[in-house]
């Protein structure tokens, strides 16, 4: 305890200030805590890193990150251009030659415009200061220019209450990007295929390092061993002289630097095999600068071979964050010593699939990575166009005559509307899956579709392991949710609590150093066996005596906030080595310090904010690798039960929650852990995605292409701890409560009981109540906008053609109905249109017919109509059509636990089975769909929310966290229900008890939008192919229905050969034509000339010059067609013919 006076004494207080945080804290056991308040604490913990970082962070941060740093390293990265002359001596003139300097400066971006309604794209203007300086050998004159080119912001409007932002809005089209996983080019790669490598990769070409060991090329040396080979600069030299040519003085230092245990005879064999191959190709290689001269003359072979001297070559190319030749040696020393311990089996061979060895790009990296190319291009043009002007006398322009900013601005609008993307290192090729467009069905699938992560494969067949989970997924990448069929574990979701890091601006170096690491010496005589290294970002930084309280006191640090909270810190005991990364692109997730959270209790007032509890250390965010080193407990059940085990453990760090581990769209799955996992799946991936929720809550100024909404969205009975998190305190009246966040649930609470019923719901199909749908369960709206734009001319300036200027308008259509047009060409608003009705009237001066007509099948009143223009000069219009959708035989429904089932009968009410209390259930399903799809998860979910709608208390239904089957029961039990949900029902039909208990309970139940009527297909007779003559393939083009290969081979089987005949013949392209059965060609019917004068009309065979034995045969219309295309390529097919 403090001496009493220690308040007044100014001594003391300077000690306490001195003093550690961790000793002045209350040593309370955290057992003292309880288990109560370390659970509610987690929950606040939750709440709080979802206000502050929500779940698209990692879009807004890395595009920040983008747009603040990111656009001016672009510029800043091109250096100063120097446009030499053309040279052309019959243009010099009298004068000297004259060269042009270019240089960039700074970046400034204006605030962007409205975009959405007017198809435009949401943009800022970018201004870079550029500096030009003309000048012959003496300096002439010297410019400065602004010159505007335009950039895609993120979207910040706050236009609907779902919305968080984190995408483009390109012509209208709202564009986000998928995350790709990319290898990590900051560290050291080792691996065994095909020959034994270690790779220092840098992003540009020219700056990678490779050692290889591999049998060599000349004639065997003594022992044959396999050599040390480095790859640098296009050219290929032994190590040992690529070691002198560095500056080391003799073999001893070079095996000092190596550091490798000289006792293994294998490694041994290898460095002497080494030093032969060596002096084979470079005798006298340790004399003088003998070594250095041999490396200048192999670079100089070289295709490229560089401009500079080859001192300035090795300090920019040749490990350039690295300063002097002696540093460089060492870790050229390094990389040597991890090839020949993996060799010998000492070090593991590194894994691809490991999430350590593998970074996210995201909207910073990827826009950076093309906003390059096209700023590229843009300067080769520029330079082209000013050498023409610096001949003779002629004088420059501004540089806005040269400096093409459309080049920029179009290049990244191509970019974003095909989603073709520069590819990360092959410079001609484009990759595609980088942008995706916004799928609006639900919040849930647009905030699900920005947290995607996608890993590009060359071939999807040979893929390796790249499908499978991998451990270092664990809280950072969603196990579950990843779509089936090809890209099935290669597209992936982000963990609930994923944050991805961006760039650690501020250097720290001078924090590693107050924690006891010592600068990396630039010599190559001092020995280091004896130390630990220390590298940041992959580079060799310096060394330290102790790595265990180096990289305690570095934590320490993080944790006062000292240094920044994305920073990571691996010690790698094994290797001796420490690993700091500070780079974008690794996924971080929150996890609880158990040494801190005594810490909880002295936080000023309460305050449970994130960014307090990251500042005071009792939550840090740990990345993949960091994670090998914590000991972390699933929760505060565990943390509380450590000492209870035998052995006992010490728990460094605690998990949030377990149910964190999953993403998005399975974490708010009730009970998922009872479930089969595929069953998880298919609701996280599919059913929750394609359910009709509340898409929008500005649906009055969006015009979306397709949409549906349901009319009366509920939120489910049951809560999970991820719901809650997401929530906003959302009760009236002083309720202090959290409200699940509502869009996330699309759906409605039904009571679903679990029996047969005569027979239709068999095989998943859904019996439903009638009188329940004609109060509105599941009753929705589908929308659905029509487009059409014509040429604003005044905007253009053109004076046009009369006759070919369309413009919206009223004139009598040939091709559909105008009844309910006005007369400027758009159809009243509550209009009812059918099918065949024009929609939009479009006509020319002359009267042609240019309309956009109802499909097939489409039909609704209209809702609103649209008239704007947008950036390209185009008057367009848009027209929302509405149709009520009540559910009908065929709909697809599904429950939350991947239980998919069509509507197959409308019950009335008063057949249904009734309980007790006069309870009808709203839907039937079959039990059979049970046991087979392992699905207990529906039944615990119905049981629970029975419980919870009699007023129990038990309410959470989180995955890995779940109550147990018991606390259901008794709390069915005390409301009054028997304990296994089972209740005694009456036939509606006779009014007589049904002998069997049937279970019964609310579900939450999801409308899918697969619709029967967006999907029914008849037709009699209708529209064929004009080439074939057989019926058109598409529905809305009032198409005919396919009667494939394997329907064919069913008809076959049965022997129904005239239904064949009539569906594959009759029905389809029916034909004739005349063959001539002497030469069993096809005989054409052609007009000729006869003796007398006259012209008659028929068949004739011109290969017999004939008429005379000709029948007409009945063809398909495809078999004539074939036989006419294979005579025009010179083949004639022959006709045996039977007389019937």
């Amino acid at each position: 305890m403090w001496p009493p006076d220690s308040k007044e004494d100014p001594e003391a207080s300077g000690l306490h200030m001195d003093l550690d945080d961790d000793d002045l804290m209350d040593p309370t056991p955290i057992r003292d805590l309880g288990a109560g308040f370390l659970n509610n604490f987690c929950r606040k913990a939750a709440i709080s890193f979802f206000e502050q970082h929500g779940l698209i962070s990692h879009q807004i941060n890395s595009y920040n990150d983008f747009i603040k740093n990111k656009v001016q390293n672009v510029f800043d990265s091109i250096g100063e251009v120097t446009v030499e002359p053309g040279y052309d001596p019959s243009k010099k003139g009298e004068n000297e030659w004259k060269y042009a300097s270019v240089k960039f400066g700074k970046v400034t971006l204006e605030r962007p415009r409205h975009a959405r309604l007017q198809n435009m794209t949401y943009s800022s203007r970018m201004k870079v200061q550029i500096h030009v300086q003309v000048y012959t050998q003496n300096l002439v004159r010297s410019d400065k220019f602004k010159t505007g080119k335009e950039q895609y912001l993120d979207k910040e409007k706050g236009d609907c209450d779902f919305d968080h932002g984190g995408y483009f809005l390109i012509k209208g089209a709202e564009k986000t990007f998928i995350a790709q996983e990319q290898i990590c080019l900051r560290r050291l790669w080792v691996s065994n295929s095909p020959t034994w490598t270690v790779a220092y990769r840098e992003v540009s070409k020219r700056k990678r390092v490779y050692i290889k060991l591999e049998t060599p090329k000349s004639e065997q040396i003594r022992g044959g061993e396999k050599v040390l080979t480095v790859y640098f600069s296009a050219t290929e030299f032994p190590i040992w002289i690529m070691f002198f040519a560095l500056g080391v003085s003799s073999d001893r230092e070079v095996v000092n630097l190596i550091d490798c245990d000289c006792n293994d005879s294998s490694i041994v064999n290898v460095l002497i095999a080494s030093i032969h191959d060596a002096d084979k190709h470079c005798d006298g290689f340790r004399r003088g600068k003998n070594a250095l001269s041999h490396v200048v003359k192999e670079i100089e072979k070289c295709r490229f071979p560089p401009g500079e001297s080859v001192e300035d070559f090795f300090s920019n190319y040749l490990f350039s964050n690295l300063s002097g030749f002696k540093r460089k040696a060492r870790f050229l020393g390094y990389m040597v010593n991890c090839l020949l311990l993996a060799y010998t089996g000492r070090r593991k061979v590194d894994n691809r699939d490991d999430f350590r060895n593998k970074r996210l790009e995201l909207a910073g990296e990827l826009l950076e990575r093309e906003l390059r190319v096209h700023v590229k291009h843009a300067e080769r043009r520029m330079v082209k166009a000013m050498q023409r002007d610096l001949y003779g006398d002629r004088s420059l322009h501004p540089i806005e005559h040269y400096l093409d900013a459309s080049i920029i601005t179009n290049g990244l609008s191509r970019a974003f509307s095909t989603g073709a993307w520069t590819h990360p290192y092959k410079r001609m090729e484009r990759t595609s899956g980088v942008v995706a467009t916004l799928r609006r069905t639900n919040p849930l699938q647009t905030t699900a579709d920005m947290r995607k992560t996608r890993q590009q494969v060359q071939y999807t067949g040979k893929v390796g392991d790249a499908r499978y989970p991998h451990p270092s997924h664990w809280g950072k990448i969603c196990f579950l949710s990843t779509p089936d069929g090809e890209n099935c574990g290669l597209v992936k979701n982000l963990a609930i609590t994923g944050l991805v890091s961006t760039n650690i601006q501020e250097p720290f170096l001078d924090e590693l150093r107050d924690c006891g690491m010592d600068n990396l010496v630039d010599d190559t005589s001092t020995l280091l066996s004896g130390k630990d290294k220390v590298f940041l970002d992959g580079d060799w930084v310096g060394v330290c005596e102790d790595s265990v309280s180096f990289v305690a006191e570095l934590r320490r640090k993080r944790r006062r906030k000292e240094v920044p909270p994305q920073v990571e810190i691996k010690r790698d005991e094994k290797h001796r080595e420490v690993r700091i990364f500070s780079d974008s692109g690794r996924i971080l997730r929150p996890l609880l310090v158990v040494e801190n959270l005594r810490k909880i209790k002295s936080l000023k007032g309460g305050d449970y904010s994130f960014r307090s509890l990251l500042d005071n250390g009792v939550i840090e965010l740990i990345g993949a690798e960091e994670e090998e080193d914590c000991r972390t407990a699933w929760g505060i059940k565990y943390l509380l039960m450590e000492n209870d085990v035998k052995p006992p453990v010490k728990y460094t760090h605690c998990e949030l929650d377990m149910s964190f581990l999953l993403g998005l769209s399975c974490a708010i799955i009730p009970f998922a852990n009872h479930d089969h996992a595929r069953r998880v799946l298919y609701q996280s991936e599919k059913h929750s995605q394609q359910a009709i929720g509340f898409s929008t809550t500005n649906p009055n100024i969006r015009v979306d292409t397709n949409i549906h909404q349901l009319y009366y969205p509920q939120r489910p009975l049951f809560r999970t701890m991820l719901s809650d998190c997401l929530g906003k305190p959302g009760y009236p009246l002083g309720h202090s409560g959290i409200g699940p966040r509502p869009e996330y649930f699309n759906g409605q609470c039904a009571i679903v009981a679990v029996n047969v019923h005569l027979g239709y719901n068999q095989e998943d199909s859904l019996v439903m109540n009638r009188a329940s749908l004609e109060r509105g369960m599941f009753r929705s709206e589908h929308i659905r906008s029509y487009k059409a734009d014509v040429d604003n001319n005044e905007a253009l300036g053109k004076k046009p053609k009369f006759e070919d200027l369309v413009n919206f308008g009223k004139v009598q259509s040939k091709i559909g109905r105008v009844d309910s047009l006005d007369d400027d060409g758009f159809p009243f608003i509550g209009a009812n249109l059918q099918n065949g009705d024009i929609v939009i009237g479009k006509c020319t001066e002359s009267g042609a017919d240019h309309s956009i007509k109802l499909k097939h099948t489409e039909r609704g009143m209209v809702q609103k109509v649209v008239l704007s223009a947008n950036d390209e000069g185009k008057n367009f219009a848009v027209v929302s059509m509405r149709q009520v959708r009540t559910p009908c035989l065929g709909d697809k429904f599904s429950s939350m636990h991947g239980q998919k089932g069509v509507l197959g009968f409308l019950e009335s009410q008063e057949n249904f089975p009734f309980t007790i209390q006069g309870i009808v259930p709203d839907i039937v399903i079959n039990p059979h769909a049970f046991p087979s799809r392992q699905t207990p998860g529906q039944l615990l979910e119905a049981a629970l929310g029975k419980g919870i709608a009699c007023g129990g208390s038990q309410r959470y239904a989180t995955p890995f966290s779940t109550i147990s089957v018991d606390a259901i029961t008794d709390q069915l039990h005390r409301a009054g229900f028997s304990r296994w949900g089972s209740e005694r029902v009456y036939n509606g039909r006779t009014g007589e008890m049904i002998r069997s208990l049937v279970f019964m309970g609310p579900n939450f139940y999801q409308r899918l939008t697969h619709m029967a009527e967006d999907k029914v297909k008849f037709r009699n007779t209708g529209p064929v192919h004009p080439l074939t003559r057989q019926p058109v393939a598409d529905r809305k083009r009032f198409g005919g229905i396919k009667f494939g290969e394997m329907e064919r081979d069913c008809l076959i089987a049965h022997g129904a050969a005239a239904n064949l005949h009539e569906r594959l013949f009759t029905l389809s392209d029916s034909s004739q034509m005349h063959i001539c059965r002497k030469c069993q060609n096809i005989a054409n019917v052609i007009q000729r000339a006869v003796p007398g004068g006259r012209k008659i009309r028929g068949p004739y065979c011109r290969f017999c010059e004939s008429v005379e034995d000709i029948v007409l045969v009945n063809v398909p219309y495809g078999a004539k067609l074939l036989a006419q295309e294979l005579f025009s390529m010179g083949i004639s097919m022959k006709f045996e013919t039977e007389l019937g």
